[in-house]
C-alpha cells in the first residue's frame, strides 16, 4: 500500500467527529494536493473521472508530500495546520464544465482526470456548518494578521534595545561655516544598510524572528528576544 493510501486512513480518523455531527455514516473521503497551474487563477485540485461519476459529494483534506534527498516521497503531511475539511458538491455536468486530461497508467490503460478550482469547494467546519472557500480564506488571513498584531507589543519593547544609530554613529558638529570644507565621516556599513532594508528584513523585525539575510540584524533580534 502506498504512503498516501496509508495516510488517507489517518486523515479520515481526524475528521470522524465532524462526520458524526453531519450524520454521514459512509462519507466519500479522499486526500488531495492543491497545486498551481499555468493559465489558471488560484490553486487547483484534480479528480479522477471515477470519483466525480459516483454522484456523491466528496470530502477532502489537502496534503503535501515530504521528499528525501533523491526526490522520493517519504511522508505525507497535512497542508493546513487547522486540518480544514473541504467538500466538493457533486456536479452532474463536470465533464462539460471542467478541463479534462487523458492519461495512461502503467498497464497501458487510458483514464481521464478533471481539474477543478479549489475556490469552488466548500469548507466544512467542525460543528457541521458550511462556508464558502472565499470566506474560509478571509477568516484564515484575519487570524494570521491578528497573530502578527499580537507580536507588536513585544516588538515595541525589543526596539528599545536596538542601538541609537543616529546618536552613536553621527556624533560631531555638523554645522559648516561659509569657508569650511564639508567633513565627510565614514558611516559604518550597518547604518548604510538600513537605508536599503528589504522586505525580508522588515518581516524579521515585525515578527521578531532572526530570519534576515543580515547577520547583525539577526543578532540584534536574538538579543532582544532574550531580554523579553
Amino acid at each position: 500500500m502506498s504512503i498516501r493510501k496509508e495516510k488517507e486512513k489517518e486523515f479520515f480518523v481526524e475528521h470522524m467527529p465532524t462526520f458524526r455531527t453531519l450524520q454521514a455514516n459512509d462519507p466519500f473521503f479522499v486526500i488531495k494536493t492543491a497545486f498551481f497551474q499555468k493559465g489558471k487563477y488560484g490553486r487547483q485540485v484534480q479528480f479522477f473521472e471515477s470519483e466525480l461519476s459516483k454522484e456523491d459529494d466528496i470530502f477532502i483534506e489537502f496534503y503535501e508530500n515530504i521528499k528525501d534527498g533523491n526526490g522520493a516521497d517519504v511522508d505525507v503531511v497535512p497542508m493546513y495546520d487547522d486540518r480544514q475539511l473541504f467538500k466538493y458538491k457533486h456536479n452532474s455536468y463536470f465533464a462539460e464544465e471542467y478541463e479534462q486530461k487523458e492519461n495512461v497508467n502503467f498497464k497501458g490503460e487510458t483514464y481521464h482526470t478533471f481539474t477543478v478550482p479549489v475556490s469552488e469547494l466548500i469548507a466544512v467546519l467542525k460543528d457541521g456548518s458550511e462556508i464558502t472557500y472565499a470566506l474560509y480564506e478571509k477568516r484564515k488571513n484575519e487570524v494570521q494578521l491578528k497573530a502578527v498584531a499580537d507580536e507588536l507589543p513585544k516588538l515595541q519593547k525589543s526596539l528599545s534595545l536596538f542601538p541609537d544609530f543616529e546618536g552613536e554613529y553621527l556624533k560631531g558638529d555638523l554645522s559648516l561655516g561659509e569657508s569650511e570644507t564639508p567633513k565627510v565621516e565614514a558611516v559604518p556599513e550597518v547604518h548604510s544598510t538600513l537605508a536599503n532594508i528589504s522586505l525580508k528584513d522588515f518581516a524579521a523585525i515585525m515578527l521578531v524572528k532572526p530570519v534576515s539575510d543580515k547577520q547583525w540584524l539577526n543578532d540584534l533580534i536574538t538579543e532582544a528576544k532574550n531580554e523579553l
